[in-house]
Order: structure tokens, then C-alpha cells, then sequence
């Protein structure tokens, strides 16, 4: 597999936004599309959902498109260098909805502290979910450090997959757009992250 384009970690690259779990690639290949001012990455566990989404990517000519193989936390820290990333997506985690495997969720301290890492300062992390109690436990994770912004930034957003199946049943996905508010300057951040990795 095609590693990931050296050029867009380039101070003069063009902004990167990062897809984790990207599915197939409805959402990374049509964002791809209608910005293509904007690299787009995306993250996914499954091999074969990654050959999808590169074969997507390569039909449709996308250069500002890209998708590799990676999971949980230990992708972030594999791919993205400190201060590359203007928006992280992440849009429907899995909930792992059962008590006993709620420690398996993606949004927790860890992830947290990593995602400001690689988000460049004034950066944007945006999570979407189905699942209430995720949500709520998304919401405490955030509270103390991060603000909410307005989720509808005015900026054209293709929906997911899950996204488009849970509106056309009349239902509305739960959603986060934040902005890191208690490290004063990135270093501070990156030092957090450290500190995660070291526990």
C-alpha cells in the first residue's frame, strides 16, 4: 500500500482534514470533491475499506484524497506529526453500547489529548454519534477542556452514510464541534499527549 503523501505534512501544504473511520468512503471522497482548496485523510481499521475508498479516491481523480489502514489512538500517533491536522472528524464511533465493553470507545482522555496534538492552533475536532449514552459520556470528557462551537459553520458537509440512513428515519444524529480551551499554546498540549503515552 501507497504510503501517505510526504508533500502534505509540508509547512506550505495545503490544510489537512483527517476522516477517522472512514467507512467506505462516502464522506472523505465527497468532501474531497467540493474542497478541493483542502488535503483529505482518512483512517480506517478494515483493509478492505480502505482498497474501497482508494479505488473511489483513484476513479474520480482525487488528488487531494488519501486513505490508510489504522486503528484506535495508535493510529493518530502513527501518521499525524504535532500541529498538521484543521478539522478531525470523527462521525460515528463505534458506541460499544454494552457496560462491559464501554472501555473500548475511541473518545476518552487519551484520544482526547492526542487529537489536540495534531490539531494545528485554532484547530477543530468534530464528533457525531447516534448513541445517547455516548454522547453524554463524550460531553463529560469535554467539559472542562474543550469549547463548543457552533456545529454549522456555514461551510457545505456531505453526510455520512450513517448520517444520511439516520435523517431519512426522521432521527438526528447527536452532535460536538470543540476547540481545545485550557492549554494556552500547543507546546502545553503536546506535552499532555506525552504524558498519556508514558502512563
Amino acid at each position: 500500500m501507497i504510503d501517505l503523501p510526504s508533500e502534505w505534512f509540508a509547512p506550505d501544504a495545503l490544510p489537512l482534514e483527517v476522516d477517522f473511520g472512514c467507512h467506505r468512503g462516502v464522506f472523505l471522497t465527497g468532501m474531497a470533491e467540493l474542497h478541493g482548496e483542502t488535503n483529505f485523510l482518512g483512517i480506517e481499521k478494515q483493509a478492505a475499506r480502505v482498497g474501497r475508498c482508494r479505488s473511489k479516491i483513484t476513479r474520480r481523480g482525487l488528488a487531494n484524497a488519501w486513505a490508510v489502514r489504522g486503528e484506535g489512538v495508535e493510529a493518530v500517533r502513527q501518521f499525524l506529526p504535532d500541529r498538521s491536522v484543521a478539522i478531525f472528524h470523527v462521525l460515528f464511533p463505534d458506541p460499544w453500547p454494552k457496560r462491559r465493553h464501554a472501555g473500548r470507545r475511541l473518545v476518552n482522555e487519551e484520544f482526547l489529548a492526542e487529537a489536540w496534538r495534531v490539531l494545528r492552533p485554532g484547530g477543530v475536532l468534530r464528533l457525531m454519534t447516534d448513541d445517547e449514552g455516548y454522547f453524554q459520556e463524550m460531553r463529560r470528557h469535554v467539559a472542562a477542556q474543550w469549547v463548543t462551537l457552533p456545529w454549522d459553520a456555514g461551510r457545505p458537509v456531505v453526510p455520512t452514510s450513517f448520517e444520511a440512513t439516520f435523517r431519512a428515519l426522521g432521527r438526528s444524529p447527536h452532535c460536538l464541534a470543540l476547540r481545545r480551551a485550557d492549554l494556552s499554546t500547543p507546546a502545553a498540549a503536546i506535552d499532555a499527549a506525552t504524558e498519556f503515552r508514558e502512563r
